[in-house]
C-alpha cells in the first residue's frame, strides 16, 4: 500500500498535463462538446443569454450530479483512501441524482442521448465493482504511458484492464479514441460519446428555440379585405 502511495506522488509530480484525467477522458470530451455547441449555436444565430438554468427543471440537481462525478474522479485519481473505499456508494448517489434530473427534463429529446450514455457508463462501473474498464492497447497507442503503468500497478483502482472486465461490459469500457489527425489525444467510452452528443444538442436547443415555440404575428383579412388581428 505504501509503494502505491509513493507511485501516486511520483506520477503526479511528473508530466502533470499528460496525467490530467480531464484532458484525456470523458470530461475532456464533454468540455469540447460544450465549446463546440456554443460555437455552432452562435454561428446558427443563437443567443448566449438563453443559456439559463431556469430552462431546465431542477437544474441544480444536474450540475450537482456532474460536479459530484468530477469530484469522485479527482479524488480517485489522487488516491484518496476514503473515496477509493466508498467509490461504489458515491457513484450510485451521483448517478441516481443524474437519472432523476434527466427524467424530469425528457421533454428535451436530446436528453435521451445523455440518459443512454449515463446508463452505459453506470452499467460498466457497477458490474465491475466500481471500476471502469479501459483498453490498455489504446492507451499504449496514444502514448499515455503513465496512466497505462498506473493501471497495471493497481495505482488507479477506479480503472481496470479491459481483459478483466465482464464479457458484456467490455463493449461499454473506454476503448475509443479520436482519429490521428485530431490534435487532442483522448480515450473514451461509447457512453461518453452519447453524453457529449446530448450536451452538444442540448446547447443548440437552448440557444436556438424551436420554430414551434416562437410566437409569430399572423395577419388575417376579412371578406372586405380589411386587416384585423
Amino acid at each position: 500500500m505504501q509503494e502505491k502511495a509513493i507511485l501516486y506522488r511520483r506520477l503526479i509530480m511528473r508530466k502533470k498535463v499528460e496525467n490530467c484525467y480531464f484532458l484525456k477522458g470523458r470530461d475532456g470530451l464533454i468540455l469540447e462538446a460544450i465549446l463546440l455547441g456554443l460555437l455552432v449555436g452562435k454561428m446558427r444565430g443563437g443567443k448566449l443569454k438563453r443559456l439559463t438554468p431556469s430552462v431546465l427543471r431542477f437544474s441544480w440537481i444536474i450540475f450537482f450530479a456532474f460536479a459530484l462525478q468530477i469530484g469522485i474522479s479527482i479524488m480517485n485519481f489522487l488516491g484518496h483512501p476514503f473515496f477509493i473505499q466508498h467509490r461504489m456508494m458515491a457513484y450510485v448517489v451521483s448517478y441516481v441524482l443524474l437519472f432523476l434530473s434527466l427524467f424530469l427534463n425528457m421533454d428535451f429529446k436530446c436528453m435521451w442521448f445523455i440518459m443512454v450514455g449515463a446508463i452505459a457508463n453506470f452499467a460498466a462501473i457497477m458490474l465491475n465493482g466500481g471500476s471502469m474498464p479501459v483498453d490498455l492497447m489504446v492507451l499504449e497507442n496514444l502514448g499515455f504511458e503513465n496512466m497505462l503503468n498506473s493501471i497495471q500497478q493497481g495505482a488507479l483502482p477506479h480503472y481496470i484492464p479491459l481483459e478483466e472486465a465482464g464479457a458484456y461490459t467490455r463493449y461499454l469500457g473506454k476503448s475509443l479514441s479520436m482519429p490521428d489527425i485530431y490534435p487532442l489525444k483522448q480515450i473514451f467510452s461509447i457512453g461518453d460519446l452519447f453524453i457529449s452528443a446530448g450536451i452538444f444538442f442540448l446547447i443548440q436547443n437552448m440557444m436556438i428555440p424551436s420554430v414551434y415555440n416562437r410566437t409569430s404575428k399572423i395577419i388575417r383579412f376579412d371578406h372586405k379585405a380589411k386587416v384585423f388581428k
